[in-house]
């Protein structure tokens, strides 16, 4: 037990923290997110009785201590035997303090809002596996990671609950629920972005037990040896050298960065099905709803813009939403006097990858000592990406403008055929050029802090 508490107590040499900040101690860990969990059970109204004007007070004061104490946690502790879980702990500091402003604050005085329950209705589909496999629909869980489902296909509608929770008993489930849904999904407080698709298969625990297997280990094994392979021969060829990423010769640079990508999207899978599997016997209580985390296929999709929309998981969509996309679309509303109901495109997109940037440079700066010029790799990544939606969404515009006249000039009206068989592989060739060309800042970043050398397990 003791050499257990000294091996999670040492620090690794590499760890660069904030300085001044402490190893993080199990109640620092803890108290954020209970009280922020005790502060959900008295956000729903109260029915009138003498103490009823004492409990939004009492519920600002746990919500507000919450809130610090999140914000606090990056900025007062490390976690000394991992880089990674030091990242972690900033992510997990930032979006739980953004989160119970959100919840108390933005949401309820702003737009008089407390997130409702949604209850998810599936009726079967008359659609066989090998049915929906040649109509290459794309938009399921199931076909991204080609599972073999076993159950029918169903049609998934949803119904919003008219009431809020009323009983201490209900309170303190729809709490827990509500903190555990980060993507927000089976309440009011989601967004379009997580669920695309009302068609789908109810998946089984054997369903994702296959897909673990037979796809997403064998991804995650290549991309973590090539890791290994280029850290361990490229960039620390000797214990006397080490090198930089910048080191590399470009075409390592690109699989290190594409092999890291792959390794992220794998993990994330990975944890989703091992918690959608280990919670399953609960159906079909709200905790073992896991809608799909990725809606597509990496080779349907062909931009930028589709590839951040559909073929990324949306942990983050409800943070980026409240503190990006919404303050983007506002000020480019004021700056061109567009009315409210008019679409503020630029300002969505800008707003959406600023807020994203921030919140992983953030991360970044908790794992370089504190160093701001070394954390903005990922904030040069998600700008880059944000330009790259804005001019495709440009280009797109002008070619079939274009098109139409052409089509027009020849006698010819209407929109159909305004597509060409060779859009679709232009795209693909674009997105992932953009994603590997600029996710070198991120990957540069990233073996800098360290995270790629313990990725590696070196």
């Amino acid at each position: 037990m003791e050499q257990l508490r000294t091996k999670l107590t040492a620090p690794r040499f590499d760890l660069k923290p904030i300085p001044g900040t402490v190893p993080l101690t199990p109640l620092a860990a803890v108290l954020p997110p209970l009280i922020y969990y005790l502060a959900l059970i008295l956000l729903p109204p109260f029915p009138k009785s003498p103490l009823q004007p004492l409990i939004p007070i009492f519920r600002s004061l746990l919500a507000l201590t919450a809130g610090i104490l999140f914000f606090r946690l990056p900025l007062t502790y490390h976690v000394p035997f991992s880089v990674g879980l030091t990242y972690q702990l900033a992510l997990v500091g930032l979006y739980g303090g953004c989160r119970v402003l959100d919840a108390f604050f933005i949401s309820p005085y702003f737009f008089h809002h407390i997130p409702r329950r949604v209850k998810y209705h599936q009726e079967p589909r008359a659609e066989t596996p090998r049915a929906w496999r040649n109509r290459a629909l794309s938009n399921s869980y199931f076909s991204l990671h080609f599972l073999q489902p076993k159950e029918a296909a169903v049609t998934e509608t949803a119904t919003t609950d008219e009431g809020l929770p009323e009983s201490w008993n209900d309170r303190a489930s729809w709490a827990l629920e509500l903190e555990l849904a980060m993507r927000g999904a089976g309440f009011t407080w989601t967004s379009a972005d997580v669920r695309h698709t009302k068609e789908t298969w109810t998946p089984s625990a054997w369903d994702r037990v296959h897909s673990i297997a037979l796809h997403v280990l064998p991804v995650l094994g290549i991309s973590f040896a090539s890791i290994r392979y280029i850290y361990s021969h490229h960039l620390h060829a000797n214990a006397a050298e080490f090198k930089t990423f910048d080191d590399l010769p470009f075409a390592l640079q690109l699989l290190l960065t594409a092999s890291l990508g792959a390794f992220l999207m794998t993990a994330f899978s990975l944890g989703h099905s091992l918690f959608a599997i280990l919670l399953a016997p609960l159906k079909p209580h709200p905790l073992s709803y896991f809608p799909p985390l990725y809606t597509t296929r990496v080779y349907a999709i062909t931009s930028v813009r589709s590839f951040w929309s559909y073929g990324w998981h949306r942990l983050f969509s409800r943070l980026f939403l409240v503190y990006g996309v919404w303050p983007g679309e506002w000020v480019e509303r004021k700056l061109t006097g567009k009315r409210p109901e008019e679409p503020a495109d630029v300002g969505k997109v800008v707003g959406g990858f600023v807020s994203s940037a921030f919140v992983h440079s953030f991360a970044a700066y908790c794992v370089v000592g504190g160093h701001v010029r070394d954390a903005l790799g990922e904030a040069e990544f998600f700008t880059g990406c944000g330009v790259a939606v804005v001019v495709e969404e440009v280009v797109k515009r002008v070619v079939l403008r274009q098109r139409r006249r052409k089509k027009r000039a020849g006698g010819v009206e209407g929109e159909e055929r305004l597509e060409r068989w060779y859009d679709g592989w232009i795209g693909r060739v674009w997105w992932v050029a953009v994603l590997l060309y600029n996710g070198r800042h991120f990957a540069r970043g990233w073996v800098k802090a360290g995270l790629v050398r313990e990725m590696a397990f070196l």
